[in-house]
């Protein structure tokens, strides 16, 4: 009896271990991102915050990723190189978009503060010269060409140099507001904004476009210098076929439900803080006002995967 008692008790003793698991171990870090170079171009200083983040947060929270912003037109709203304040109006919403880098950047790595001083030249791309600005791991760039409208309160007048006027052959040239550069048709600014994407890319990095979608079925009553922008990139996308293009709604999005929440809702809204604070330091009207406030924590895009390899950079 005690035998097989003995038996009994080894069996299930046995038996026991063998069903044991090994008590789970917590989940590491998740594995890095791959080296990228993302490149952001919008009409405007304040489009890239408004329509297409926490894309933009994410392409540069980790060393090995590089954000590149581009700026196409100087959003002056018809003021040229002036403005009713004592600073020059498209400065204060360049201001605004570079608050919002530096932002993102400490954001992304709070243990140094990086400071306020950024990297700053013109340099020369596609045979212009273009205001360029770099800090930790992004690049900003202002084309500086003129807003598409004149606004005078209500009424609204489309500039006789716009992109769009600029495209469709109406404006045979468009030159920058501070009269730096002068674009001799729609192909020179498509080489121009080419020039860009070639001289940022990365030896062994990927690259990603981020544009405005242009099927109006889904991103209806865009802004005319939005889709200009839009058309523009689509040609430099052909010159990239290894680059998946991110077609992001703009103005629709305020329709939308919210679909950005936690770490990335707070990204969002600190990125567009961050942006009004620059106009109203520089005396120009802050955009943190419920219009604008409408698209924040609203993020919709669709991804076109590459095509094909791209030249080596």
């Amino acid at each position: 009896m005690k035998m097989k008692y003995a038996l009994s008790l080894a069996l299930l003793t046995a038996f026991a271990g063998g069903c044991a698991t090994t008590p789970s171990m917590p989940p590491g870090p998740p594995p890095p991102a791959p080296p990228m170079v993302s490149i952001f171009a919008v009409a405007h200083q304040d489009d890239w915050q408004l329509f297409m983040n926490p894309d933009a947060y994410r392409s540069m929270d980790e060393p090995q990723e590089k954000a590149v912003f581009i700026h196409v037109t100087a959003g002056d709203a018809g003021a040229g190189a002036g403005g009713d304040g004592p600073a020059p109006y498209y400065l204060a919403r360049e201001e605004g978009a570079l608050r919002a880098v530096r932002f993102m950047a400490n954001a992304a790595d709070p243990t140094i503060g990086k400071g306020v001083k950024m990297e700053s030249a013109m340099v020369d791309r596609g045979g212009h010269g273009v205001q360029r600005y770099a800090y930790a791991n992004a690049v900003v760039y202002f084309l500086r060409l003129p807003d598409g409208n004149i606004v005078n309160g209500t009424v609204y007048t489309p500039h006789p140099e716009s992109l769009t006027r600029l495209r469709s052959g109406e404006a045979s040239t468009s030159g920058t507001v501070e009269q730096s550069a002068r674009y001799e048709g729609w192909q020179d600014l498509v080489g121009t904004l080419n020039a860009i994407v070639e001289s940022e890319r990365v030896s062994h990095s990927g690259l990603k476009l981020h544009i405005a979608e242009l099927d109006e079925e889904l991103n209806p009553l865009d802004h005319p210098d939005h889709r200009a922008v839009a058309f523009a990139m689509e040609d430099v996308a052909k010159r990239h076929p290894c680059a998946p293009v991110h077609r992001h709604l703009e103005y629709h999005t305020k329709t939308k439900p919210v679909n950005v929440t936690g770490t990335d809702y707070m990204i969002d809204v600190g990125t567009w803080a961050a942006t009004a604070s620059g106009l109203g330091d520089n005396y120009a009207k802050a955009t943190w006002e419920p219009e604008h406030n409408a698209w924040i924590g609203r993020n919709y895009f669709r991804v076109t995967p590459p095509a094909g390899p791209c030249p080596s950079p």
